[in-house]
């Protein structure tokens, strides 16, 4: 079955509306591309004022074709684009592409690009745009834009897609080592997603990697939907997010209508399905590049050569900031590399294979090459020296990088020491022969970060967490508490922990001396005791907390000052142990759902601002990855001395938790538990916020 792309994307006959012959119109050179390129179908001019163009027939409006075109593009704008779009969809069109960006002076409510998409999804006719470039399908050699690809570049293995028009044509219309089998400037997205985009390309053989230059996920099931597709076929998915920053997010907004989603959320679902997410387009593109060329690491570290100390002082450095581990290679391989090393030069990974005159340098470079390509530790090569296109200070160097390509079946990049450098023709040739050539070191140690640690989502699949069975009526009646009651205080969210079987302290709640003092008999001391007035979320800075009270005078004090201050209602605990104290919280995002989150707690959360995150349900391997992620992990080993505490009991606890706000995601906003306090018996949640999702809607 053909997908509902396929008439839009790979289309047979092809209308433009608006078509033209005036040098330099957006029609005219489109018109142009499609017929230069070899564009075999069947090309339609739709303009009433014109009675022939480009040497055949022009038509008045699209009913009075003879046939129904695949894909209608619009050259025009406005008004007169919305009545042929409603003549396109009754007509019922393969595809639409809109180059305009839909804004109408004095549009009515709903707005121009609403009234087109509500018609679209009625029919099923996906549309491209508006605010789009258009696309390239390499597989066919069909470029719909009015932007000119090189036409020398060959077709590839990386489906590029783009939010950005212009970012599609920087990327896909400059350097040739970046090959493409299609590039897609999706725009606004009237009623086609990046998620169909990605489905599309993973349908196609000649898809190896995919490539997103992105603004926000419109259509956040077909997105998540596509990822899981692309990690069950290992094919990577490589995202540059764009409106990353509160700024950049309004700026987005303005320019293409995106609504853009919280970036820890959106990082946490790329996590869950194995996307790559990266700092810029420059790593995206690289990372694409390495992946087009059939590139994979199994196992195993970084091993490099260079041609300088100081490139190789300045890559170590880099590598540490990037997080690139290089391989411990072995006493045999380092015993290789010592016996063709000139005097002088260490025989350690990274290596410097660069004498003080070069002699030997290219029986050096090639045996330590293969001892270090040979070695078990070794998951890739790179090589770095300097050239440029014309130039190279040993240009038998580029042959020796030849032999190492084919000596095993593991990678070998070839890395420029400058990104600066001209290499465009030396560069080109050699990643087509099959070696990937990167300018500057610092990116290209980002690419090979990202071609180390891919693992597709099937790989990275663990066993679901074993979801509690929570009884029904309890879930219910805490629900239609958290849904209507006004106010959520402390009592309440511990009391929804405990209901649940999440480890919090027990607690009296007293509205006066006498009763906190009877209520108080059984727990014993040292107790802590509260406030538990309403409103009051951060009780210590309102001097609403008393700790370590050991006895019955000293209880008293506090109580008759807390009262005093903040009213005669008070919550009461024992006091838990010493230990570590760690932090647990939620935040319920509006597209991609709960997220939870765990890091250093009490006065660390703030001093060390540091924080793990996963969307909901945690397995119990997410959970132990995520303390790995923060100092927590240190902390609970014991430091300076003191006792491990018990970080069994705080993973259990974060898979319980996130089974208890998935349950209750449509009705709890955020909750934060701070501090939790792990020790060597378990742990225990002290403090407890939640914030049912009503009250923050009307903050």
């Amino acid at each position: 079955m053909k997908h509902w792309l396929e008439r839009l994307l790979s289309p047979r006959t092809i209308a433009i509306v608006g078509a033209s012959e005036r040098d330099g119109s957006i029609a005219a050179n489109t018109h142009r591309q499609l017929r230069e390129r070899g564009f075999g179908g069947r090309i339609y001019s739709v303009n009433p004022r014109y009675p022939s163009l480009h040497g055949d027939v022009c038509h008045a409006t699209l009913a009075a074709l003879p046939e129904v075109p695949d894909l209608v593009l619009y050259a025009i704008s406005g008004l007169p684009l919305e009545q042929s779009f409603t003549e396109a969809v009754a007509l019922g069109v393969g595809g639409v592409l809109i180059y305009a960006a839909n804004h109408v002076d004095g549009d009515t409510d709903p707005p121009l690009t609403e009234r087109l998409r509500q018609q679209a999804a009625a029919a099923g006719i996906p549309v491209c745009g508006g605010n789009s470039m258009g696309f390239y399908n390499y597989d066919r050699d069909i470029m719909v834009s009015f932007d000119r690809p090189p036409p020398q570049r060959p077709r590839g293995h990386i489906g590029l897609i783009s939010h950005s028009g212009s970012g599609m044509t920087y990327l896909a219309n400059n350097d040739t080592r970046f090959c493409f089998n299609y590039v897609i400037a999706s725009g606004q997205e009237i009623h086609a997603s990046v998620g169909h985009y990605i489905d599309y390309l993973l349908q196609q053989e000649s898809t190896r990697v995919i490539a997103i230059l992105l603004e926000a996920v419109r259509d956040v099931p077909a997105f998540t939907a596509a990822l899981e597709r692309a990690g069950e076929r290992s094919i990577p998915v490589v995202i540059t997010r764009l409106g990353r920053t509160a700024k950049s997010a309004q700026l987005a907004r303005s320019h293409s209508g995106a609504i853009v989603g919280d970036q820890a959320a959106f990082a946490a679902l790329c996590r869950r399905h194995g996307a790559i997410l990266c700092r810029d387009a420059d790593e995206m593109m690289v990372t694409a590049m390495l992946f087009a060329a059939g590139l994979r690491v199994t196992e195993g570290k970084l091993a490099s050569m260079l041609d300088s100390g100081g490139m190789r002082e300045q890559m170590i450095d880099l590598a540490d900031e990037i997080g690139v581990e290089f391989a411990d290679v072995s006493p045999v391989t380092v015993a290789v590399m010592r016996a063709h090393l000139e005097a002088g030069l260490e025989a350690i990974n990274p290596m410097d294979g660069m004498g003080a005159l070069g002699r030997n340098s290219l029986q050096t470079f090639l045996a330590c090459g293969r001892a270090l390509l040979d070695d078990v530790q070794t998951g890739l090569l790179s090589f770095e020296f300097e050239f440029r296109d014309g130039f190279s200070h040993y240009p038998e160097l580029f042959d020796v990088t030849r032999q190492l390509a084919a000596h095993n079946d593991k990678p070998v990049v070839l890395i420029n020491s400058c990104a600066f450098a001209t290499l465009d023709e030396t560069a080109a040739r050699l990643t087509g022969d099959g070696i990937p050539v990167i300018n500057g070191i610092d990116v290209a140690l980002r690419g090979l970060r990202n071609l180390m640690y891919y693992r597709p989502a099937k790989a990275l699949a663990v066993s679901p967490p074993s979801m509690p069975v929570f009884e029904r009526e309890r879930v219910d009646r805490w629900r239609q508490r958290l849904c209507t009651e006004s106010g959520f205080d402390e009592v309440d969210a511990l009391g929804l922990m405990a209901d649940f079987g999440l480890p919090a302290v027990e607690f009296v709640l007293a509205d006066s001396l006498a009763e906190l003092q009877q209520a108080v008999e059984n727990f014993g001391w040292p107790l802590v005791l509260k406030t538990a007035a309403a409103g009051i979320a951060h009780k210590t800075e309102q001097g609403g907390v008393r700790v370590g009270i050991g006895n019955a005078a000293e209880l008293e004090a506090a109580y008759r000052d807390i009262s005093a201050r903040l009213g005669p209602r008070v919550v009461a605990m024992p006091m838990v142990a010493a230990g570590v104290e760690a932090a647990l919280g939620m935040k319920n995002d509006p597209q991609y759902g709960p997220l939870v989150i765990v890091g250093c707690g009490g006065v660390l959360i703030e001093l060390l601002a540091e924080r793990a995150l996963r969307l909901a349900p945690v397995a119990a391997g997410e959970a132990a990855a995520m303390i790995d992620e923060t100092r927590l992990a240190c902390l609970l080993a014991g430091v300076r001395g003191q006792a491990p505490a018990d970080r069994c009991a705080l993973e259990a606890l974060l898979v319980r938790f996130s089974a208890l706000v998935l349950e209750f995601a449509d009705c709890i906003g955020e909750i934060d538990l701070n501090p939790v306090i792990v020790n060597r018996d378990g742990c225990r949640i002290v403090d407890a916020l939640v914030v049912p999702e009503a009250m923050q809607q009307g903050e």
